[in-house]
């Protein structure tokens, strides 16, 4: 016991004779291979994300302008091409179609169109707008098919009415809905397409005092025109 004793004495006075040498500043181990290359994977992944979420946010609003121009030019394609038919319609029957009720829908008013000789070619997808939730109608074995509320996005007259000879033509059909109508319903943003009865197709701003003026505000639509 005494040997060790002394034995721990004789390493305290080793210690403490020993100079430590601070002169020079502390050196980090150096750093692996492997450890350098993940910290520049890191750092060229957060690189990496950062430029893409810059890109998005600066290409989505010019993809969603395009989109929305594309939406303008197929609606306004769709009721120039149901146009003829009804005009053709018109020229045999005297009036363009409208059921025979006192506030027909669009739909059971196209759908007269489409029993006739003049609009049984018509296709489907006519008459969902791009901007609308209306799912195209399922044509039968025979070619037919029939409207509905959710298979059709345009509203119709509610107003016998015929090509115009002479005079200012009334509006024919136009979109149901503008995006702003409502949180149901969808349409173009602040817009819609209003054909007339001479087949001309103008597009209505719905902030514009004078498109007002020619609207039914309570439907919001064109005045003349139903749902």
């Amino acid at each position: 016991m005494i040997d060790d004793y002394e034995d721990d004495e004789a390493l305290e006075d080793d210690l403490d004779d020993e100079e430590i040498d601070d002169s020079e500043p502390y050196k980090a181990p150096p750093t692996s291979a492997g450890v350098k290359i993940l910290i520049g994977c890191l750092i060229a992944f957060v690189c990496i994300t950062i430029l893409v979420a810059l890109a998005a946010a600066l290409v989505a609003p010019a993809l969603l302008q395009g989109r929305g121009e594309a939406w303008k030019i197929q609606c306004t394609n769709n009721l120039k091409q149901i146009y003829p038919a009804a005009a053709a319609y018109a020229n045999r029957k005297y009036a363009f179609p409208k059921d025979n009720v006192d506030d027909p829908t669009a739909h059971d008013s196209l759908n007269i169109l489409l029993r006739s000789e003049q609009g049984k070619h018509l296709d489907p997808k006519l008459f969902k707008c791009p901007a609308g939730l209306a799912v195209p109608a399922e044509v039968d074995e025979n070619g037919r098919f029939q409207l509905d509320e959710d298979t059709n996005d345009y509203a119709w007259a509610v107003v016998r009415s015929r090509p115009p000879l002479a005079g200012k033509p009334m509006p024919l059909a136009s979109d149901k809905y503008y995006d702003e109508y409502d949180d149901e319903h969808h349409g173009h943003e602040g817009i819609i397409h209003v054909l007339f009865t001479d087949g001309s197709v103008e597009t209505w701003d719905i902030d514009d005092p004078a498109v007002q003026e020619k609207m039914d505000m309570d439907t919001g639509l064109p005045i003349g025109l139903g749902r």
